[in-house]
Order: C-alpha cells, then sequence, then structure tokens
C-alpha cells in the first residue's frame, strides 16, 4: 500500500481525527469567566436601575455601569496562572519530565486515572533469561544483566550443551537484531538495541555462541518483520544444507505454525498432547512472572512458506524486573485517590503476575485484547471500572480505553512510546511519552516526556 492506505497512513489520519478536550484548568477559567460577565451583568443592570429612579441621568448611569463592568474583569488573571505554570515547568524539569504545553502542568496536578505501560515504565527494561524450555525439559540459566556470563542447569545441577539447546540458542540469536557491546570507560556490558533480544543474544554468549560469529556463517538473506498484530519476528539464513528460517514470538503464535517438535531423539510429530505439554510449560513459566517466547526453525524456507510447517525448538521464559521505586509510587497514587491500570502486551498471566507484585492488581480483573474486540461498547463501558490490567493488546486498543474511561468522568493520563500510541497519548487529558525509548511521534502527540521513563517520575 502507499500513502494513506498504510499502516503510518492510517495512524496519521486516526491522529487528525482525534479530538483532544480542554483541560480541567481552561474548563475551570471557562466557567470563572461566564459566572463573572453574569454577575457583573445582574450587579450593572441592578445599579443603572437604582441610579435612574433616584433622578440621575440615564446616560451617565450607562456609562457608570460599563466602567464597573470592566472593573469586574480580572485582567491580571491570565498573567498570574501563566507565571505558576511556568514555575511548575520549571520544578517539573527537576523531576525528569519535560513539558510541552503549560495547561497540562494543571492537568498532571488532577489526574484521577494513570494507564501505564508495564515495560520500562513499571519495570527496568532489563531483561534477562531465567528458565527454557527444551526437548521436554525445564533449564536454568544463571547470571544476571547483560554480563554473557552464566551456566544452565536442570535440577540444581550443571549441564553440557545438547543439540537441541545448541540449536535453540543460534535460532535466538539469529533472529534477533541487538547486539551486546563493552563500555571502554567502565568495562559494563550493554545491549544496542532491543531488550528482549539483548536478552537472547546474552543468554548465547553464555553458551560460547557469539551473534557476530553466528552471523558469519548463517548470513540474513530475508527477515519477517515483528509487528503488533502478529507477535512474531521470522528470519531466512542461509546454510550449507539451504536457507532456514527462525522465528520468535508469543506461544501461542509460534505453536500455531508448527508441525513437529525437536526432542534429543530428533524431530517428533507435534501432536495435542505435546502441544498441551508445551502450553503448560508456558503457563508455569508465565505465573512466576516470566516473559514467555517461543522459538522455531523451518528448513527448506522462503519467504512464503517460512511460517508454516515449522519445527518447534523451545520456550525462552525472562524477567523484567520491576523498578524498586514503583511499588511506593503505585501506593502514593491509591493513598491520593489516583488509580493506576497496567497495559502490556505480554502474556495475561506475566502481567497478572507482574501487576499482583507491584500492587496495581488487587480486586480487579485482566482482561486480553482478543476478549476487548469481542466486548460491545456498551458492555465495554460497564466494566471499565473492574479492570485494573489489559494484556495481549495492540497499542490501538489504547486509544478505546482511554476513551472508555473518559466517557465516565475520569481525567486520564496515558504513557506510550511507539508510533501505534501517538492516538491514545493525544487523546487522554495528559500524554506521557518515554524520552529515552520513545518514538519521535510519541513525544510530538504527547503533552510531556519523561526525561527517565520511570513511573515515579509521573507521581512525583
Amino acid at each position: 500500500a502507499t500513502g494513506m492506505r498504510t499502516e503510518f497512513g492510517k495512524i496519521a489520519q486516526l491522529l487528525h481525527t482525534v479530538e483532544t478536550s480542554k483541560t480541567p484548568l481552561q474548563e475551570t477559567l471557562d466557567r470563572l469567566g461566564r459566572k463573572l460577565a453574569q454577575a457583573a451583568l445582574v450587579v450593572v443592570a441592578i445599579i443603572v436601575v437604582l441610579g435612574v429612579f433616584r433622578g440621575q441621568p440615564l446616560i451617565q448611569m450607562l456609562v457608570f455601569g460599563i466602567a464597573l463592568a470592566v472593573a469586574v474583569v480580572p485582567e491580571a488573571l491570565p498573567a498570574v496562572v501563566t507565571i505558576s505554570l511556568a514555575r511548575g515547568v520549571q520544578r517539573l524539569v527537576k523531576r525528569r519530565a519535560l513539558m510541552r504545553r503549560l495547561p497540562a502542568v494543571e492537568t498532571l496536578g488532577s489526574t484521577s486515572v494513570i494507564c501505564s505501560d508495564k515495560t520500562g515504565t513499571l519495570t527496568r527494561d532489563e531483561m534477562t533469561v531465567r528458565e527454557l524450555y527444551v526437548a521436554g525439559r525445564l533449564l536454568e540459566v544463571s547470571g544476571a544483566g547483560y554480563e554473557p556470563h552464566g551456566e544452565f542447569s536442570r535440577d540444581g545441577r550443571r549441564i553440557e550443551m545438547s543439540a537441541p539447546l545448541e540449536r535453540l540458542l543460534r535460532a535466538v540469536a539469529l533472529a534477533s537484531d541487538a547486539h551486546i557491546v563493552r563500555r571502554e570507560a567502565d568495562g559494563v556490558w550493554h545491549v544496542k538495541g532491543d531488550p528482549t533480544e539483548g536478552a537472547l543474544v546474552v543468554m548465547a554468549a553464555k553458551a560460547g555462541l557469539r551473534k557476530i560469529d553466528l552471523d558469519a556463517r548463517f548470513p540474513r538473506v530475508h527477515e519477517i518483520p515483528f509487528a503488533s498484530e502478529t507477535k512474531r519476528m521470522t528470519t531466512l539464513h542461509a546454510a550449507a544444507d539451504g536457507v532456514v528460517a527462525y522465528g520468535k514470538g508469543a506461544p501461542e503464535v509460534i505453536l500455531d505454525s508448527c508441525e513437529s517438535q525437536l526432542t534429543v531423539d530428533g524431530e517428533v510429530r507435534l501432536d495435542a498432547a505435546r502441544r498441551q505439554a508445551v502450553l503448560e510449560a508456558s503457563r508455569h513459566m508465565a505465573e512466576k512472572a516470566l516473559r514467555v517466547l517461543a522459538v522455531a526453525s523451518k528448513a527448506e524456507a522462503t519467504p512464503e512458506n517460512a511460517e508454516r510447517g515449522m519445527t518447534f525448538l523451545g520456550l525462552v521464559g525472562m524477567i523484567d524486573p520491576p523498578r524498586a521505586e514503583a511499588r511506593a509510587a503505585i501506593q502514593t497514587c491509591e493513598r491520593a485517590g489516583i488509580r493506576v491500570v497496567m497495559i502490556t502486551g505480554d502474556h495475561p498471566i506475566t502481567a497478572q503476575a507482574i501487576a499482583r507484585e507491584l500492587g496495581v492488581l488487587k480486586k480487579g480483573r485482566v482482561v486480553t485484547g482478543s476478549e476487548l474486540e469481542a466486548m460491545g461498547d456498551a458492555a465495554f463501558d460497564d466494566d471499565v471500572d473492574t479492570i485494573d490490567v489489559y494484556a495481549r493488546v495492540t497499542p490501538t486498543h489504547k486509544l478505546r480505553v482511554v476513551t472508555a474511561l473518559q466517557k465516565k468522568g475520569y481525567v486520564v493520563a496515558m504513557t506510550g512510546d511507539g508510533v501505534n500510541d501517538a492516538p491514545a497519548l493525544k487523546k487522554a487529558d495528559i500524554g506521557i511519552a518515554m524520552g529515552i525509548t520513545g518514538t519521535d511521534v510519541a513525544r510530538e502527540a504527547a503533552a510531556m516526556t519523561l526525561t527517565d521513563d520511570t513511573f515515579a517520575s509521573i507521581v512525583a
């Protein structure tokens, strides 16, 4: 597609159709202006009538009444409000928040619901692989952060490299775009690229499989990039025996495209029992607040058939630890009467575990994007007060969530970082973009930008 028919074009069109409402301060000043005008008219009318009744000339009383009406107008109020908001902007800069629009300063103080993204805002966005499910067995991975040092173990005992494990590690490294580099200044390892892919590359490096070497041995010849709608990414690589495809993504999506599973005895048919065992392992890992990715491969692949008839290689469970300050900030919100809603693309069980740990999920419930699509507008408007966590949502669902909350009379703050988040950021009473991970489009649509990407800065 071209022009406005592309996905970018649709988002641009949506941005033009989204209407921004007045801020609470603007509405309050409008009400004040109307009341002052009404009061002035009443007072002027009374004084003119009384003056004429006492015998004063009508023209003189009209001039006096108009002068009185002018005196009622608070000329200094706009200046006072602007100075107050400007001082607020200065104070917010010290809290690592940049304001793009002055009235948004007061809106932030009036917020009654904060819709927050999970990754990077409520969590540290430093993914570390903790568990693997390979050839029907659960393995543990040691090490922390992006340091490429650690061991693979089972039931506490270190294990040697096996063929299924090596194929899994090779697949995740080749199907990733991130690289790990060591800073010369302090010797600390950090990721260039997506943190999730960084964790996968680090895991492969722990087994001695360096991405730079793998890329040289198996050069990438084609790519089907990740999309929030497909929830997967597939890359094709040239190998000695032809082109091999490696895919990673949401377990339910990857499993649907697999016909076989790799075991210690080779490839076997992925029947209903094996499929159920994989889903059970995925659920078990997600209950421990791990983000779960499934990995698959296909030999003799072409761009047309790469995502069909694949071989399931295993599951990767990684954790993005919650920010230490996020839980305290959420408790502060609770005491202030501000409700926090978590929105994430993660598996609902993972989202539920993190939300409980942070104190976001107590009596409310978790709703997935597919469930949200199945709900009518009237039903969603009735239920929006009972939903604390939205999982497996595409960024376009966020716009619907914001609209439903605003219909209920809430002042909504919305956080986001992607291009697809822009309509929801613009629709919210105050859109908050991420300064580090945020795109230019998201920052342009938002009223505020966080220079440190932390939830605690919003609350402060």
